[in-house]
Parts: C-alpha cells; structure tokens; sequence
C-alpha cells in the first residue's frame, strides 16, 4: 500500500494506492486522525487506486467517519466500481458521501462549509 498527502484549497487529501487490510488499514486511520488533530475535519480519503480492502477496513472507515462528524467535519470518499460495489452490498452508500472524483469531494466539502 501507497499513501499520498496533500492539501487542496485548504482540504487534506488522502490517496491510497494498493490493498487496505488488517495488516495496514492502521495507517490509514493514523492519518485520518491526524489531520482532525491539526484542525481538518474535512478530508478526502481517495480510494480510486485501492483494488482490495477487508472488513476491518470498512470499519476504519467507519471510525473514521465517526470522528471527523464528532468534530463538525465530513470525511468523503473518492471511490471506483470496486469500493462501490463493496459499499452498496453492505449498506454503507446511505452513510458515506462518496465521489468519482477529487474536484467533486472538495466541491461537497465546499458547498457543506458555505452552508454552516
């Protein structure tokens, strides 16, 4: 697994390449975590490049999820039609906000932040 930080118009950006698994998924969460301790609620986690995750992944992201909303932030996904297809069969496309894109995840992070 291959991990990228970068910040976009203020917001972290996250790119995972490779496989997410119980063996790495802690990575992941680390930075997540982070990122909301140096002030960003609102992240990016780009999966487009992840061609396997496991269900301890899912719920990483799940917790991870969980504190960025404890923080007032929003944690989106930039996904491919394999995470689709994993989150659809397990019923996690209601709870995520999830793009084909990064310019469309900052766009509802943008849009969101204007709301406030």
């Amino acid at each position: 697994m291959d991990i990228e930080q970068i910040h976009l118009d203020g917001v972290p950006i996250i790119r995972v390449d490779g496989q997410i698994d119980m063996s790495n998924y802690v990575e992941v969460h680390s930075l997540v975590l982070a990122q909301i301790g140096e002030g960003h609620p609102n992240i990016v986690l780009n999966l487009r490049k992840v061609d396997f995750m496991d269900s301890g992944t899912l719920g990483m992201l799940l917790r991870s999820l969980d504190k960025t909303e404890q923080r007032g932030g929003l944690l989106v996904l930039v996904t491919n039609p394999f995470i689709d297809r994993i989150l659809s069969v397990t019923g996690l496309t209601n709870i995520f906000d999830f793009y084909s894109d990064e310019d469309q995840a900052i766009q509802s992070i943008s849009k969101r932040a204007a709301s406030l």
